[in-house]
This record gives C-alpha cells, sequence and structure tokens, in this order.
C-alpha cells in the first residue's frame, strides 16, 4: 500500500504530496480503511526525493524544508479530521449515528464503552485514543458530545499527535531510498508505540487501584 501510494505521487509536485497527506489523513480520521502511518511515512518519503540532500542526517533532515512542511500537514490533517469528529458529536450529538457512514463506525456498543472510560479516566482517553484507530473516532465523538471544551481536546490530541506524526514522516525521510524498509521499520515502531500505551494504561489504572484501595483501608480502620 506504502509502495503504491508513493508510485502514484513521486512524479508529482510536492505541493500535490502535501494535499494528498493531508486528505489521506482526514478520511482516516473518518474511519477510512487506510492507517494513519501509511500517509505520513509516504509523506516522508515524498519529501526525501524532492529533497537536495544527498546523503541523510538527522541535522539535516530536521532543517529541511520539506520535511518541516510535510511534519506540519500531518499535523493539521490529523487535527483537523479529529476536530470535524468531535464537532459533530457536539453539534449533533447521537443521531448521527443513526446516518450513513458514521452508524458503521460509532455504534452504540462503541458509545457506551467510550462514555464509561470518559467519566472513569477523563482527558487521558482523549490522548490514547489517538493511538487505537477502532476507537478514536466514537471516543471523539463522544467526547464533543460530553461537552468537554474544545481547547482542552485540542490539547490532549495535539499532544499525542505531536509524538506519532513526526515520528511517521521521520521513518519516510530517513530511509526514503528504500520503501520497503520504511514500511518494515514502521511496522515496528507501531508495535512499539502500542506497547507503550498499553504501558502507560496499566501503570494510570493500577494506580488508580491503589488509591481507592488505601482510601477502603482507611474508612476501615477503627
Amino acid at each position: 500500500m506504502l509502495e503504491r501510494l508513493v508510485d502514484h505521487l513521486q512524479n508529482q509536485s510536492l505541493g500535490l504530496g502535501y494535499l494528498a497527506v493531508f486528505g489521506l489523513l482526514i478520511a482516516a480520521g473518518f474511519g477510512f480503511p487506510l492507517p494513519e502511518d501509511v500517509p505520513l511515512i509516504a509523506g516522508g518519503v515524498l519529501a526525501w526525493l524532492a529533497s537536495p540532500i544527498e546523503a541523510v542526517t538527522l541535522r539535516g533532515m530536521l532543517t529541511d524544508r520539506g520535511f518541516q512542511v510535510m511534519v506540519a500537514v500531518g499535523l493539521s490533517g490529523i487535527l483537523v479530521g479529529d476536530s470535524v469528529i468531535y464537532w459533530a458529536g457536539r453539534v449533533v450529538g447521537r443521531r448521527v449515528a443513526e446516518v450513513w457512514p458514521f452508524r458503521k463506525m460509532i455504534t452504540p456498543e462503541k458509545l457506551e464503552r467510550v462514555e464509561g472510560l470518559l467519566r472513569k479516566r477523563g482527558k487521558i482517553v482523549v490522548l490514547v485514543a489517538r493511538f487505537l484507530p477502532g476507537l478514536r473516532a466514537p471516543t471523539y465523538f463522544t467526547v464533543g458530545h460530553s461537552r468537554v471544551p474544545f481547547w482542552e481536546f485540542l490539547a490532549f490530541d495535539g499532544l499525542a499527535a505531536l509524538i506519532s506524526a513526526p515520528l511517521w514522516v521521520c521513518l519516510g525521510f530517513w530511509f526514503g531510498d528504500d520503501i520497503e524498509r520504511a514500511a518494515r521499520a514502521g511496522s515496528k515502531f507501531g508495535s512499539y508505540v502500542l506497547t507503550g500505551v498499553v504501558v502507560v494504561v496499566v501503570v494510570l489504572l493500577g494506580r488508580s487501584w491503589l488509591r481507592r484501595r488505601g482510601k477502603r483501608l482507611q474508612n476501615q480502620d477503627p
């Protein structure tokens, strides 16, 4: 999938590549069956193809104009797509879950699950959901429906996007001369990121459980 996307865009201008990455990220936010890392890694490869750099170094990559713009485009596409889902939940509420294509990705079961998590865990759910594609759309929809202030949603979502978007673009740029290697590295780092998210969730749940247990023990003391 990554190779086909790059092959289709590599002979076009980098500006068209920016537009394609931006549009695909918005579509992915709406549930289009495309992993978010694919357009971001493809964007990194396209930026490398358009770069005058012959040998990629960390400093050269970070100072490359095409790379910088692609990261900004990636962040913008992510935040715009997520914000549309948030405002859909805030403006029309549960009614949107009955309309195609939302009813396929925002089921009543998912809404109930996310509402329960949101009540128990607060805004941290927004951050974690960014790395869980199956729950991201219903989470952000429910956050909007719950009237969480938009700036709070954007802050937590943006914090998570600041981790994922630059990472995938970096991988694409760094391994730009070997797309298969870029895809393998993306899959590996995706597993690392997901593992990190799981660890964070386990730590937070464990801390919450210990806090509740401590309160129960205090209440039982004579």
